[in-house]
């Protein structure tokens, strides 16, 4: 008897020990002290700068460690999709608005409005129509770092070394035809066979996206259907084969081996190519990593002639695991708020994801301090404001159906499939992926 009362006494210890572990797990230790994990994409230059941010941040939240965990962009969306299915993903994370409703719909993406409501995240000098970026279905589960739009960086020393003129702020798929085959022509005539005018970017749906709203048209409309056409799959796969066979974009082998290079080591860094797109708030991180180049940043592709307005309001987000314990998603929901709402991060952040969204903090703090390649990037930025119109979050499935179109296109890049068979199996198989993403 004596030996059974000794077994329920410890049981009832361990089991209130247990219980005691899984409290401390979810509120912290008596300390409370909390440890978060923090992803998010970038190069070196970046990373050393969210570092200082970070710091800073436990610098003035004492009871809280950050881990670090960056990668580069292509890693970075591989990883968090592994982490993701496996419950596994970072409490504080970098977000895409491509990415947005498929993370939602997994259940990995936190509700902020709560944090918002209870002034954890401040969002006083914010816009309106800035916040709703970062919204689903009335939720607001995204932050915006920033407001940037997709141009094309130039390196006009590089055009002027040829005696080929730039392309102009406001051309077209066309003009890039035209000027792509007259620098081919003086890159040959120089004996310069492994350098062409831009990169390709034909496996890319974040750039296509641009093409189809040049025709007048979104890839989806409000409710998350396909609005794209198997014609505008099609077109946009042939002129990149002609860009191919023409000289104007690389060889589909050289694309695939600078795939996921890094800032310093992509082509346009080793002069492979001479314009490339590019972020416009990543114009003052290539003046700075390369000084020694002319550069200049014009309007993508497609802006002059087309039936539509390509340009709509881009930017990465933060987000915060709904997975994670209480006490780590107000961790996370603090470093959200002291990144973008404090003097001492903003300084340091500046323009690295786009125009900061607290104008007011942004005015008094950050435009001060600009330099001339900061200030290209703000006026480009105001200058797209003015014409850019909105546009709908992907919806579920759209990052597969990203993945399917890069899969196609590469086909085509490599010659294994014609435009119309790429254009046709990736429009066929599309429609299936959202009709069993709406069930």
């Amino acid at each position: 008897m004596k030996k059974i009362f000794c077994l329920l006494v410890v049981s009832i210890m361990l089991s209130a020990s247990l219980m005691a572990g899984a409290r401390q797990q979810q509120q912290g230790d008596a300390s409370g002290r909390v440890e978060i994990r923090a992803s998010y994409w970038g190069d070196t230059r970046r990373f050393d700068l969210y570092d200082r941010i970070i710091q800073e941040f436990e610098r003035n939240h004492t009871n809280v460690s950050v881990i670090r965990e960056p990668a580069s962009f292509g890693d970075y969306w591989d990883r968090l999709s592994v982490q993701a299915a496996g419950g596994n993903a970072p409490d504080f994370f970098a977000m895409h608005p491509s990415y947005c409703i498929d993370y939602v719909s997994r259940g990995v993406l936190e509700p902020l409005d709560r944090f918002i409501s209870d002034g954890v995240i401040s969002t006083a000098g914010w816009s309106q129509s800035i916040l709703d970026t970062g919204k689903w279905d009335g939720r607001t589960y995204m932050m915006p770092m920033g407001v940037t739009y997709t141009g094309y960086i130039l390196n006009l020393g590089a055009f002027r070394q040829l005696g080929v003129a730039p392309p102009s702020h406001e051309w077209s798929w066309d003009d890039a035809r035209t000027i792509g085959m007259q620098v081919r022509a003086a890159l040959d005539a120089q004996g310069r066979r492994n350098v062409w005018m831009f990169s390709d970017v034909s496996a890319s749906m974040d750039v296509w996206r641009y093409f189809v709203r040049q025709q007048g048209r979104e890839l989806y409309d409000s409710r998350g259907n396909i609005n794209f056409t198997q014609q505008d799959a099609e077109d946009w796969f042939a002129m990149f084969r002609e860009f191919r066979s023409l000289g104007i974009v690389p060889d589909a082998a050289t694309t695939t081996e600078f795939a996921t290079a890094t800032l310093e080591n992509n082509m346009f860094a080793r002069d492979i190519v001479i314009s490339m797109r590019l972020m416009a708030n990543q114009f003052w991180l290539y003046n700075t990593t390369f000084p020694d180049k002319e550069l200049s940043l014009i309007r993508i592709p497609g802006s002059r002639g087309s039936r539509a307005v390509g340009e709509y309001p881009e930017g990465s987000f933060f987000g915060v695991n709904s997975r994670s314990t209480p006490q780590r998603q107000l961790a996370a929901a603090q470093l959200i708020n002291f990144w973008l709402n404090d003097e001492r991060s903003l300084v340091l952040f500046q323009l690295d994801q786009g125009v900061p969204a607290n104008t007011p903090l942004v005015q008094r703090a950050v435009l001060p301090q600009l330099d001339q390649y900061n200030s290209v990037v703000v006026n480009f930025v105001n200058a797209m404001s003015v014409i850019g119109t909105s546009s709908f979050h992907p919806p579920a499935g759209a990052s597969e159906i990203d993945a399917l179109f890069a899969n196609f296109g590469e086909q085509v890049a490599f010659n294994y499939a014609s435009p119309a068979d790429a254009a046709r199996g990736f429009f066929n198989q599309a429609m299936e992926i959202r009709a069993r993403a709406a069930r």
